[in-house]
């Protein structure tokens, strides 16, 4: 047996380490087997998570690269909208309204879409009122 250090100080174990080997597990009615090459590839086909039911060999919906980045890009402008509203509008700070847009300046966000959710939404914890004010710009934008 070989000895074990520790925070300076020299342990001897008392036995051997168990070998790894493989078992056969029974758990309510299942068997287990602690073997990766000989375990069950679908020991649970249906599964669910507070009512939610996952099926494990769906298909996940393809979310193109455009899109999962369209509503990341939307998410930050909400936040940084909503940092901003309560720095100038609510808290009066211009040191932390001068920070915030010079975030924005450092991330390269469009200036004119933060004004657009700043001054063109009247509540901004609405999730869809911001994001309506937000669809709105881009797609006059666009146009």
């Amino acid at each position: 047996m070989s000895a074990l250090l520790y925070r300076g100080k020299t342990y001897e174990p008392h036995h051997e380490a168990a070998p790894k080997a493989c078992r056969v597990l029974n758990y309510h009615q299942q068997h287990y087997n602690t073997c990766r090459e000989k375990a069950q590839r679908d020991l649970h086909p249906h599964l669910s998570y507070r009512g939610v039911a996952y099926v494990k060999d769906q298909v996940a919906p393809a979310i193109t690269t455009a899109e999962a980045r369209s509503r990341n890009d939307r998410q930050a402008y909400i936040a940084i909208t909503r940092d901003l509203a309560e720095a100038q509008f609510k808290l009066a700070d211009d040191e932390l309204s001068r920070r915030l847009w010079d975030d924005v300046g450092e991330r390269e966000l469009d200036v004119e879409r933060i004004n657009n959710l700043l001054y063109g939404c009247t509540f901004h914890d609405d999730d869809a009122a911001m994001q309506e004010a937000d669809e709105a710009y881009l797609k006059g934008r666009k146009d």
